[in-house]
């Protein structure tokens, strides 16, 4: 989590860093960040209208598909006023401090990162859940301890920013930051390295691993039944297909979150660590550009990875969808007291052998 000018070589030192570096004032440059910040608006928001439109969306996945959308679509509205050259004074007093610390900080972009990589923790722990751990799913995760996870989130990430507060003030119209020493600076640096990218990305990489590993032995599995007795279980495989959609769709948004942030994580850990690092430079500016790249990326996701997203799309904007029947809308499909039940379907599209929940 960079942000511009927290200080020089000797990280204890006050240092003015509000002022904008030469490669900044491309126009070219903050042309990039406008169209980021319009694709992250639009396409984030189409995900919250569509979620809140179809009843069929309403699942617990989707509860945390839509955390993640509202942390990309702060990011995408701070991006205007702090990346495309709104001159913004600062006020002497208390003011500026606040000022200083709640938005020329870029705390609600940083805020909404942390924010990003916990939901995505959540979601995959779910879909964990759902997967290798079935019986214990309904115990573990119900819409009402979903909320509860998700407001937990956003707590969590406003606490591990609180620092900010302590660090950055105003003094003559500019912001300044401080660090009380060059310890307490290596401290938050390897602290948040570590808690909010690198042991997230392998709790998610382990999860997914072990997800993926069962998939493929309920794959072995159901093949085997089926040479055996000569009949397919419709609703089985139907099952096992759209679950292993579903995960790789949110295996590709977790890999694009880790690729997008990588090169601004390693760079801000080097610089906590005491690397001189040259806000000005072109290779700086490519890192936050690459990262905020992210906020626009997973409803284009959605939108290539998944059918159903775009007939569900079309559904919520009044849009007639003449694709198949089984892509008209999203049919969640969810263990449901030791059946199979798919919600959110009409008759005429659920599989011949399903059996309705009683």
């Amino acid at each position: 989590m960079i942000t511009k000018g927290y200080g020089d070589s000797s990280p204890e030192r006050d240092r003015d860093w509000s002022a904008e570096g030469s490669f900044e004032d491309q126009v070219w440059l903050r042309a990039v960040y406008g169209v980021i910040a319009v694709l992250g608006i639009t396409g984030n928001a189409l995900v919250m209208f569509t979620v809140a439109r179809v009843p069929s969306l309403r699942s617990l996945t989707n509860m945390f598909i839509v955390s993640l959308a509202v942390c990309d679509l702060i990011t995408s509205v701070f991006l205007i006023p702090l990346h495309l050259g709104f001159a913004i004074s600062v006020p002497p007093g208390v003011a500026g401090d606040l000022l200083c610390r709640l938005l020329l900080s870029k705390f609600p972009l940083w805020t909404s990162f942390i924010a990003s990589v916990l939901t995505l923790t959540c979601v995959t722990l779910e879909r964990y859940s759902s997967i290798v751990h079935p019986f214990r799913y309904e115990a573990l995760f119900t819409p009402r301890k979903a909320i509860g996870m998700i407001i937990c989130i956003w707590a969590m990430a406003v606490l591990m920013n609180s620092y900010f507060f302590y660090i950055f003030y105003s003094d003559s119209g500019r912001c300044i930051i401080q660090w009380q020493s060059t310890a307490w600076r290596t401290f938050v640096g390897v602290a948040n390295f570590s808690v909010i990218y690198i042991f997230p990305l392998s709790l998610m990489g382990f999860s997914y691993w072990r997800i993926m590993h069962n998939l493929h032995k309920s794959a072995m599995n159901m093949r085997q039944s089926t040479s055996s007795n000569g009949t397919e279980n419709q609703l089985s495989r139907d099952l096992l297909t759209a679950r292993k959609k579903v995960v790789k769709m949110l295996l590709t948004v977790v890999v694009t979150f880790a690729v997008c942030w990588a090169p601004n994580q390693f760079m801000f850990f080097a610089y906590m660590c005491g690397w001189n690092l040259d806000f000005s430079a072109w290779y700086y500016h490519a890192s936050v550009l690459l990262a905020f790249c992210n906020s626009c990326m997973n409803p284009i996701i959605y939108g290539f990875k998944s059918k159903q997203y775009r007939g569900t799309l079309k559904k919520a904007l009044g849009c007639r969808n003449k694709v198949g029947a089984r892509a008209n809308m999203l049919c969640s499909m969810t263990r449901f007291g030791g059946t199979a039940e798919i919600r959110g379907c009409p008759e005429d599209q659920r599989p011949k052998d399903y059996i309705r929940p009683r």
